[in-house]
């Protein structure tokens, strides 16, 4: 049975990437990457989930979309960075953009354990 603190950080990741996209999508972002950024959430939460599930499948393949959502978080952050530098956003946006980030860490983390656990086993 899944913790219900899982379905309340997946709650939270879900509205990260959804206004992720929003955003994305506002500032003229292909629809294609704002998708694949949006797809990156769904990897992050399936690896929390099988974290908590021992019954699903969290082998290689998902350990290699797992490198390449945290490849795509890394040039978003990265490209965010940059923005942050040239747009002088207030400094309460600023600290919303760095909590978005670090909200996604644990996710990463629980989806690498899980890999490894399974591969464990």
């Amino acid at each position: 049975m899944t913790p219900w603190y899982t379905w309340a950080y997946l709650a939270l990741l879900a509205l990260i990437g959804a206004g992720g996209f929003a955003t994305a999508r506002r500032d003229g972002t292909p629809p294609w990457m704002a998708a694949l950024r949006l797809a990156t959430f769904v990897v992050f939460g399936y690896g929390v989930v099988a974290f908590h599930r021992p019954d699903l499948a969290a082998g290689l393949g998902y350990a290699a979309l797992l490198f390449v959502a945290v490849l795509l978080h890394a040039q978003k952050a990265a490209t965010d960075a940059a923005q942050l530098r040239v747009r002088r956003l207030p400094p309460a946006a600023r600290v919303g953009v760095a909590l978005g980030s670090l909200a996604l860490l644990p996710a990463i983390a629980l989806g690498a354990l899980a890999v490894w656990i399974r591969q464990g086993a």
